[in-house]
């Protein structure tokens, strides 16, 4: 046998290790064939992992973005199902018959879905746990649907014209004052804001509420701020309502509503006070954008928050518009 010499030997093992390494660096064909096998290289994913198949979680319209608050799981079920385009899917159900699977899916895919799920979190941190239901919130003139307008809104609000709604003795600072008033024969009963669609059309009862501010004695003390215009950015907005349904914004969002004059009243406090499932198309579109709004309210003038809705819960009662309940 020949023997090796030293230079022959570091030729033989800079060849075999130049092998080995060839073996081992895949080929162009066996990177695409391993791709193709694992579902490609453009698989959605989300929060680290492919979004993957759907598990049939069954939903309602009254899907609300609080079940998303620290649902990451179930974040990755609505995905999962909007991405299949398949209309039999729960969550296309929940958006109603004018739902498009392909838009949605497309629109997903377009915003990303962790900055989809960033954004439906916030919405559904936002929201109020002791807001009140969309049963109990105003529906004020001004959107096409809505009966009356906004100068008898402000006329409900201010002394002086044909309507003017008695709330100045809801205000907690005026609380002691009223019952020595009242004990002295200064004042009237007052009227407390009626339970929504106690009357819908200007009724004898709805008349007598209208006007119970120029009747209680003190005609000149029930005014709150009325400004036109109002403007307020998507982030900023504070919602007062409870339950803001997921499939209803999410149509609206791929249907476009992004910021913009929303037909919307806010309150002074920079509180929603109707146009909640347009402020949530929005978040999701773009937190960013501006809304503008009828004009924005005075709560506090009329007993805080809560007391000041159902006041307007009734005027808009009283002007011919029923609460809705979706």
């Amino acid at each position: 046998m020949k023997k090796l010499t030293r230079t022959e030997i570091r030729r033989l093992i800079n060849e075999e290790v130049s092998l080995m390494n060839k073996r081992r660096r895949p080929t162009l064909m066996s990177v695409l064939f391993e791709a193709d096998e694992s579902g490609g290289s453009n698989e959605p994913t989300f929060a680290g992992k492919p979004i993957g198949k759907p598990k049939g979680t069954a939903y309602t319209d009254q899907l609300n973005f609080a079940e998303f608050k620290d649902n990451v799981e179930g974040l990755r079920e609505v995905f999962a199902q909007i991405l299949t385009k398949d209309p039999n899917q729960p969550i296309f159900k929940a958006m109603g018959p004018n739902a498009n699977p392909e838009k949605v899916a497309a629109w997903l895919i377009q915003k990303g879905p962790d900055t989809v799920a960033g954004r439906i979190k916030t919405v559904g941190s936002k929201l109020p746990q002791t807001g009140l239901p969309k049963s109990m919130m105003p529906f004020l003139p001004g959107p096409s649907d809505a009966q009356g307008t906004v100068d008898q809104v402000e006329d409900a609000l201010k002394p002086g014209g044909d309507f003017n709604v008695d709330f100045a003795e809801s205000r907690k600072s005026v609380a002691i004052l009223e019952r020595w008033s009242k004990l002295a024969g200064l004042i009237t009963e007052k009227v407390d804001p009626p339970n929504p669609n106690t009357f819908v059309g200007m009724n004898d009862d709805a008349s007598k509420y209208m006007k119970s501010g120029a009747n209680d004695g003190k005609p000149d003390d029930d005014t709150a701020a009325f400004n036109r215009g109002a403007k307020i950015g998507a982030s900023a907005a504070i919602p007062t309502q409870s339950n803001v349904l997921l499939p209803k914004a999410l149509g609206m969002a791929v249907g476009g509503v992004e910021g913009g004059d929303l037909g919307a009243y806010f309150s002074t406090d920079g509180e929603i006070l109707d146009g909640h499932h347009r402020w949530a198309a929005t978040m999701l579109n773009n937190p960013t954008a501006e809304l503008g709004g009828f004009a924005s309210i005075d709560l506090n003038a009329m007993g805080g928050r809560e007391t000041g809705l159902k006041h307007l819960t009734a005027i808009g009662n009283a002007l011919g518009n029923k609460t809705k309940t979706a």
